[in-house]
C-alpha cells in the first residue's frame, strides 16, 4: 500500500533544513511510505533456488520412504515431520549453496510467483482454486502479473530461466500439494 503524506510547514521547520524559512514561506514537504519493496534476487539465486528445490524434493520423497519402512507410530510420526518445509528447507539451502536466509527469501519470492502463475492456469502445475471462494485478497492476486511485480533485474533472471524453475517447483508442488 501506498501512501503520500504531505505537510505544509511554515517557520515552524526544523532547524536542521538546508534552507532558509520565513515566516511567509510556505513549503510542501512530501514524504512517500511504500510498502517493503519486493525481494529482488540474481540469477544466481534462480540457479541455486532449482538445486534447491531439487534437494527438498529429494528430502520429502526420502522421508516418504523411511514412513513407508516405519514400524512404530513414532517413526511414522518423525517420517511425516520430515517431510514439512520447516524440516527440507535447511537442506535445500545447503544443496543451494546459498545462506538459509537467503535461500528463504529466493524460495518465498519464487513460490508467491510461481503458485500465482498456477492458480491462473499460466504454468502446468497442480494447483488449482475455486475462484467463488476465493477471499478479495487473492482475487486481487490472482487478476494481476506476478513477474511485473517483481524488480526488473529479478524478472530478467526468472525469465531466462522460467522452463527449468517451472519444472523444479511443479515436480516439488506435486510430492507436497498433491502427495504425488
Amino acid at each position: 500500500m501506498i501512501r503520500l503524506v504531505l505537510a505544509l510547514a511554515a517557520a515552524t521547520l526544523a532547524p536542521a533544513a538546508t534552507f532558509a524559512a520565513t515566516p511567509a514561506t510556505v513549503v510542501t514537504v512530501v514524504t512517500v511510505v511504500t510498502a517493503a519493496a519486493p525481494f529482488a534476487f540474481t540469477a544466481a539465486d534462480v540457479a541455486a533456488y532449482e538445486r534447491g528445490i531439487a534437494r527438498e524434493a529429494e528430502l520429502v520423497r526420502a522421508a516418504r520412504e523411511r514412513g513407508r519402512n516405519a514400524r512404530t507410530p513414532a517413526e511414522r510420526s518423525a517420517a511425516a515431520q520430515a517431510e514439512w518445509e520447516d524440516a527440507t528447507i535447511a537442506g535445500g539451502a545447503q544443496a543451494a549453496g546459498i545462506p538459509l536466509a537467503r535461500y528463504r527469501q529466493v524460495r518465498a519470492t519464487l513460490h508467491r510467483v510461481l503458485s500465482t502463475l498456477d492458480f491462473q492456469g499460466r504454468i502446468d502445475g497442480p494447483q488449482e482454486m475455486d475462484m467463488s471462494a476465493a477471499s478479495p485478497e487473492m482475487k486481487r492476486r490472482l487478476a494481476g502479473d506476478p513477474i511485473a511485480e517483481l524488480a526488473p533485474a529479478s524478472q530478467a533472471a526468472l525469465k531466462a530461466r522460467m522452463d527449468a524453475v517451472v519444472q523444479a517447483y511443479v515436480a516439488y508442488m506435486t510430492l507436497v500439494a498433491v502427495n504425488g
